[in-house]
């Protein structure tokens, strides 16, 4: 069972907090893609039938679907990232096809892996990071986090130090200082739930940065898209905001299909030369609606589907001007009616139509629920 994609969020033990602090978002991406976080020691691993359980007395931050970094075990096939098959309050298990029935030795530490990303520069309240595979396109995300209720990013294509970048995305005439990651509708140490999703080539951020009972957030991505244009030099995408905390500017949210470049920036057109480009992000069932059939013109079809009482979702795609430059990956738009309200914060969601096989968890904003792959491969 393939641990390519990470699922992490702020509910999880050992999991770093986020406020309408400096530096709190610095420190949930140092966790989240560079280092991860819930170290601890196991009491046991036990091998039958090639499943492994682990057995934590104290407890342990793990959910089906996450990914455990394990180490220190004899035999060595138990250790490395493993994704978690099933949780009780104080075990988990996971695939150990190949290994040997019987009890693992050795002092053995597990934790909640991180996406393999690297962080190639730093500072006070600044971070910039890169992906950590060599397929990827190497764009840097900088990331300024010396304000509070808001963390301002920009992609660059190449960097030489935590301040000094080329071919940024956005330019500084498209948002001047950089887009904006939103923590918080307060500048004060209350907590903000957060979930963090991706590879090692991409990652979606959702964070509720107000506790407004209409349940205001902002989902966010960094990283290669999924490219029509083979190869893709510059195939890659920052979202973000274009101004503080608002909930009047939802449109910025990864969640919502416009066919407006809003919320978008490439570091260049496909056709590979000049600078950051806007670009749309689009869902082509109802492009011109907002989140799950719930506002635009034309109407969604009814959740559930009165034909099969299904659930269909739909990719989002990335709109350059009037070419369709790729496909966001990870996450899929529900353009239906009535989605709204049905689906708790992280629900699991198995068996939509055209994904089997497929886990995804559903994230909420004021307008429905997004749907994020957990299963993967992304690509």
């Amino acid at each position: 069972m393939s641990a390519d994609i990470k699922f992490l969020h702020s509910g999880m033990t050992g999991a770093p907090t986020l406020s309408g602090t400096a530096g709190h978002m610095i420190a949930v991406l140092d966790a989240c893609l560079v280092n991860g976080f819930g170290l601890a020691t196991v009491d046991s691993v036990v091998v039958s039938s090639g499943v492994a359980t682990v057995t934590r007395a104290a407890g342990h931050p793990f959910e089906v679907d996450s990914v455990a970094e394990i180490a220190g075990a004899t035999p060595s096939g138990l250790n490395g990232q493993k994704k978690v098959l099933s949780v009780t309050s104080t075990t988990y298990t996971f695939d150990a096809t190949g290994v040997s029935n019987g009890t693992a030795t050795g002092t053995i530490t597990h934790k909640l892996a991180a996406l393999g990303w690297s962080k190639e520069f730093s500072g006070t309240n600044l971070a910039a990071y890169k992906s950590g595979n060599v397929a990827a396109t190497a764009c840097r995300l900088r990331v300024d986090d010396t304000g509070t209720q808001s963390s301002r990013v920009v992609g660059y294509e190449s960097m030489s130090d935590v301040n000094t970048g080329t071919g940024p995305f956005p330019t500084s005439s498209q948002v001047s200082g950089g887009a904006y990651w939103w923590k918080s509708d307060a500048a004060s140490s209350a907590t903000r739930s957060w979930v963090l999703i991706g590879d090692d080539r991409a990652f979606i951020l959702w964070v509720g940065w107000s506790t407004n009972a209409a349940g205001y957030s902002l989902t966010t991505f960094f990283g290669d898209f999924v490219s029509k244009k083979s190869p893709d030099a510059f195939g890659c995408m920052l979202s973000g905001a274009s101004t503080t905390p608002t909930a009047s500017l939802q449109t910025a949210d990864l969640q919502y299909s416009n066919n407006s470049a809003v919320g978008v920036w490439i570091p260049r057109a496909y056709f590979a030369i000049g600078s950051a480009v806007a670009a749309s992000k689009s869902a082509y069932f109802n492009p011109s609606q907002g989140p799950n059939g719930t506002s635009g013109a034309v109407s969604g079809i009814s959740f559930p589907n009165p034909t099969d009482n299904g659930i269909y979702l739909v990719p989002m795609y990335v709109v350059e001007s009037s070419s369709l430059r790729g496909v966001i990956p990870g996450i899929h738009y529900c353009p239906m009616n009535g989605v709204a309200g049905t689906f708790s914060q992280r629900e699991r969601v198995t068996g939509v139509t055209g994904l089997s096989g497929r886990a995804l968890r559903a994230l909420n904003n004021s307008g429905g629920p997004a749907f994020v792959d957990v299963t993967g491969p992304w690509r």
